[in-house]
C-alpha cells in the first residue's frame, strides 16, 4: 500500500541565531507538492556555483553547463539529449574542497520545501556521478548562513532518488558535493528537483496532493523492481562496491 508523504508538524520553530531559517510552527498537515519549483520553466535558476566543465580555451561546454541541472532534460537508457548531458564540474570534489551550486526560485521568493529529488544519470561514466552530498538552505542571502536539512549518499544507479525532510523555509538551496564514485577528474549530476510543501486547506486539496504523490511512489516502486533496488535508495545500507582505484581517464574537451 502506498501513501503520499504526510508530515505533521507539532511544534514551533527552529531559528538559527544568524540565519533565521525556520520550520513551520503550526499543527496542520503538510504534503509535499507535485510541482518541481527548481525547474527553469517554473522560474527556478542557478545563482552561483563552484565550477562547470571548460573546453581547451577555458570556455563552458554547453552540453555540460550548470543550467542543464534544471532544464528537465533527462538521459533515459540510450536516449541522450543532444544539447544536455547534465552538469559536470571542472574539478573532482573532496570534503575540504567540495563542488556546489545554489538555486533560487521564481521571483526570489522564500518557499516552504520538504523534498529534493536527484537524478544521478549523465553522459559520463558512473564513477564520476555524485556520491556524498549535503542539502543546505538559507532564508537570507546566497552567502548564507546555511543550515543543513539533509545529507546522504546518491546511489550510482540509473534511478531518480528522493530525499525528504521536515518542511523548512528556503529562499536559496545549496547542494554541496563532497565525493563521486571514484574519479579524480570531475563530478557530474543529471537533474535536481525541489518540491514545495503545501498545507491542504480542505479534504479535496489533500486528496489531490496525495494522489499526485501516489503516482510518484508507484514510479519509485516500478524503478525498484526494474533495477532490483530498495524503494527508498537513500535509506538503504551503503553496502556498495567501490572502484578498485581512482579512475583517471578524461572526457574529450569538445563533448
Amino acid at each position: 500500500m502506498f501513501r503520499g508523504l504526510t508530515v505533521v508538524i507539532v511544534v514551533g520553530s527552529i531559528v538559527s541565531a544568524l540565519g533565521m531559517v525556520a520550520t513551520v510552527s503550526s499543527a496542520d498537515q503538510f504534503t509535499a507538492g507535485a510541482t518541481n519549483i527548481a525547474l527553469a520553466t517554473n522560474g527556478g535558476r542557478v545563482v552561483a556555483f563552484s565550477s562547470q566543465e571548460l573546453d581547451a580555451n577555458g570556455q563552458p561546454v554547453d552540453q555540460w553547463q550548470i543550467g542543464n541541472l534544471i532544464d528537465g532534460k533527462r538521459i533515459v537508457g540510450s536516449a541522450i539529449p543532444a544539447d544536455s548531458y547534465g552538469w559536470s564540474s571542472n574539478n573532482a570534489p573532496s570534503p575540504t574542497e567540495p563542488e556546489w551550486f545554489i538555486l533560487a526560485f521564481k521571483d526570489d521568493r522564500t518557499r516552504l520545501i520538504s523534498r529534493v529529488r536527484l537524478d544521478p544519470v549523465t553522459e559520463d561514466a558512473s564513477w564520476r556521478w555524485v556520491k556524498n552530498f549535503s542539502i543546505q538552505v538559507s532564508s537570507t542571502t546566497t552567502d548564507g548562513p546555511w543550515v543543513e536539512v539533509k545529507s546522504g549518499l546518491l546511489l550510482d544507479k540509473p534511478i531518480v532518488q528522493t530525499f525528504d525532510f521536515p518542511p523548512v523555509e528556503c529562499r536559496y538551496l545549496k547542494l554541496v558535493v563532497t565525493s563521486n564514485w571514484g574519479s579524480d577528474r570531475s563530478v557530474s549530476l543529471g537533474e535536481i528537483e525541489v518540491y514545495e510543501t503545501i498545507a491542504g486547506s480542505d479534504t479535496l486539496d489533500q486528496l489531490i496532493l496525495q494522489l499526485e504523490n501516489l503516482l510518484q511512489d508507484l514510479k519509485r516502486y516500478r524503478d525498484s523492481v526494474r533495477y532490483n533496488q530498495p524503494l527508498r535508495p537513500e535509506l538503504a545500507p551503503a553496502a556498495v562496491t567501490e572502484p578498485a582505484a581512482m579512475a583517471t581517464e578524461d572526457k574529450p574537451a569538445n563533448e
